[in-house]
C-alpha cells in the first residue's frame, strides 16, 4: 500500500473529530471518501497534509512509518491536495499562485519570471485548461480558481492527489477536464483520494469507497459491488429522501429587478421577478452572470443601470445593509471569502447581521443572544462542541448551516441563494431544500442559483435561464427536462 493509517485519531476540546481510523490507499487507485459533513473527512485530509499535528495513531508511507509535521513535509512525500476551500493568495496572479510552496527559478540573483511562466503555461496546456494567468486570484471565478489549484498540484511530483469536493463549483465541461486528468494519473500509478458528496462522480471514478460516520470509519467497499442506497445507509440511519414538492399558485411579486447592468459589464441585461411562495431557480452555464446578477440585486456588486423593487418599493440605494433592512438576504457561493469569519465563534457568526437588535440602552442582552442562537442551532441541527467553538473548526456543511442561521436571524422575506448546497452532504442538502420550501410556503420568496441542473429541477417552481450576461426564457417547472433547459442555454440570443 502507498498510504496506510493505523488508529488515527484527533480531538478538539475533548471531542473526537476522528477516532481509530484504519485507512489505506494503493498506488494507481482512485479511492472515494464519503460521509456526512462533520463525519471526519476533512480532519483526515488535514492530518495527512500536515495542517493538523498527528498526536494519536500512525501513518505509513510506502511501508515506512512517517511523522508528518507540516504541509511542506507532506508535499515532499508526494502528497498534494486541492481543498474545497480554495487556498490561493488573492493579490497573486496565476503564475505566482501556481508556484506557492515551490522554489522560484533564478537567473543569477534575479527571479526568472519567464521560465516560471513557461513552466506554468506548459502544465496548463497539458491539462487543457483555459485560464488567464495574468489575472489575480481575486479576479478569477470559483471554477477558474479550482482550475488554478489543479495546475499548482500537477506541478509537483505527485504520488497521491487528494481532491476535496473538486467539482463543487465547476461546469460539466470543466469537470470532464478534471476526470480526464484523474484517468491519466491513474494510468501512471498516481493514487487519487476523491472526496465528494456527488454520488454519480463517486461511482463513475472510483475503485473503492471508504465511508465515514461521526468521526469513525464505518467500512470500505468495492465500488462495483455497492450502490447509492447501500452507501447512504452506511453514512446515516435517518435519511429518507427529500420529497420536495412544487407550488403552482403564488402571491404578489416580492422582488422585481429590471434591466440590471453591472459596472464591470458581466451582467449586461438582467430582469427577474419572484413572488410570494415561489422558488425561482436561476440556471446558466459557467460565466453566464448568475452570481453577478444576485450580487447586483443585493447591492454587493455596483450597477450601471437598472432598478430593484422589494415588495413594490424601489430601492434608491443598493447596499447589503439596506437589503437586510428591507428584508432581503444573500447566501453567497463564496462561503469562506464572503459569508463567514473563521476566527470568530459560532455564536458571533450567527449574530453578525442582527447584533444591533440585541442592544438595550447601550448594552447587549447576552441572555437573549444565547437563547436565540441556541434555538437556531438546534432547529438547523448544527453539529458543534458549543456556541463558542470557532467557525474554522466546523465542517463545511455545518458552516453553511451557520450561514443560514444568521440569515434567519434577520427575518428575511426574500432569500437570494447562490449555490447554497455547494460541498454539503446528502442530508444537509435535503435539510436546506426543505428549509427553503418551508420559508416559501410561509409566503416568502426564494431565488435559487445552482450549477447542478438536476438540483434546480428538484427544487424550483419556475426556472429562469441566464446566458451570456442576459436573462432569457422563464420556464414553469412542469415536466421540464435537463435537455430542454440546456437547449436554451446553448441557443444564441
Amino acid at each position: 500500500m502507498l498510504l496506510r493509517t493505523e488508529n488515527l485519531s484527533k480531538q478538539f476540546g475533548g471531542v473526537y473529530a476522528l477516532k481509530g481510523v484504519n485507512f489505506e490507499i494503493a498506488a494507481g487507485e482512485v479511492h472515494g471518501l464519503v460521509g456526512e459533513n462533520g463525519a471526519g473527512k476533512s480532519t483526515l485530509i488535514k492530518m495527512l497534509t500536515g495542517v493538523y499535528r498527528i498526536e494519536e495513531g500512525s501513518v505509513y508511507w510506502d511501508g515506512q512509518k512517517v511523522n508528518i509535521t507540516d504541509p511542506a513535509q507532506s508535499r515532499n512525500l508526494g502528497i498534494n491536495v486541492i481543498h474545497q476551500d480554495r487556498t490561493l493568495i488573492p493579490t497573486f496572479d496565476g503564475v505566482e499562485n501556481a508556484y506557492l510552496g515551490r522554489e522560484y527559478p533564478h537567473r543569477g540573483v534575479q527571479v526568472n519570471w519567464k521560465e516560471m511562466r513557461e513552466n506554468v503555461e506548459k502544465v496548463r496546456d497539458q491539462l487543457g485548461i483555459e485560464i488567464d494567468l495574468e489575472q489575480t486570484a481575486a479576479e478569477l471565478s470559483p471554477p477558474q480558481k479550482t482550475c488554478l489549484e489543479i495546475i499548482r498540484a500537477m506541478m509537483n511530483d505527485c504520488r497521491l492527489l487528494i481532491l476535496d469536493e473538486p467539482t463543487a463549483s465547476l461546469t460539466d465541461k470543466e469537470a470532464e477536464i478534471l476526470f480526464d486528468i484523474i484517468a491519466r494519473l491513474k494510468q501512471r500509478g498516481t493514487a487519487v483520494l476523491y472526496v465528494s458528496h456527488r454520488m454519480d462522480e463517486i461511482f463513475r471514478l472510483t475503485d473503492r469507497i471508504t465511508v465515514f460516520k461521526n468521526g469513525t470509519m464505518v467500512g470500505c467497499v468495492d465500488t462495483e459491488s455497492t450502490d447509492k442506497e447501500q452507501l447512504v445507509a452506511m453514512m446515516t440511519d435517518e435519511w429518507t429522501g427529500e420529497g420536495i414538492r412544487h407550488n403552482a399558485s403564488f402571491g404578489k411579486v416580492l422582488l422585481q429587478a429590471s434591466d440590471i447592468r453591472t459596472q464591470d459589464g458581466i451582467m449586461k441585461h438582467g430582469t427577474i421577478q419572484v413572488r410570494e411562495k415561489e422558488i425561482l431557480g436561476v440556471f446558466g452555464l459557467g460565466g453566464s452572470g448568475r452570481t453577478e446578477l444576485l450580487e447586483a440585486i443585493y447591492g454587493y456588486r455596483p450597477i450601471k443601470e437598472g432598478s430593484v423593487f422589494i415588495d413594490g418599493e424601489k430601492q434608491t440605494r443598493l447596499s447589503p445593509a439596506n437589503s437586510i433592512a428591507r428584508g432581503m438576504i444573500l447566501i453567497s457561493e463564496d462561503r469562506r471569502g464572503k459569508a463567514i469569519i473563521e476566527g470568530l465563534s459560532v455564536k458571533d457568526n450567527i449574530l453578525l447581521s442582527s447584533i444591533d437588535s440585541y442592544s438595550r440602552h447601550g448594552y447587549l442582552d447576552e441572555k437573549k443572544e444565547k437563547a436565540d442562537v441556541r434555538e437556531k442551532a438546534e432547529a438547523l441541527k448544527i453539529k458543534m462542541a458549543g456556541m463558542d467553538q470557532r467557525m474554522i473548526e466546523l465542517s463545511g456543511g455545518n458552516q453553511q448551516k451557520v450561514v443560514f442561521a444568521r440569515a434567519l436571524m434577520t427575518q428575511p422575506r426574500v432569500f437570494l441563494c447562490d449555490e447554497p448546497t455547494q460541498a454539503v452532504d446528502i442530508m444537509t442538502r435535503g435539510e436546506i431544500h426543505r428549509l427553503l420550501r418551508e420559508k416559501a410556503d410561509e409566503g416568502n420568496a426564494v431565488v435559487y442559483v445552482s450549477s447542478d441542473l438536476k438540483e434546480i429541477l428538484e427544487v424550483a417552481d419556475t426556472v429562469q435561464i441566464v446566458a451570456q450576461g442576459e436573462t432569457r426564457e422563464i420556464l414553469p417547472n412542469k415536466d421540464l427536462t435537463t435537455t430542454e433547459v440546456l437547449s436554451y442555454c446553448y441557443t444564441e440570443a
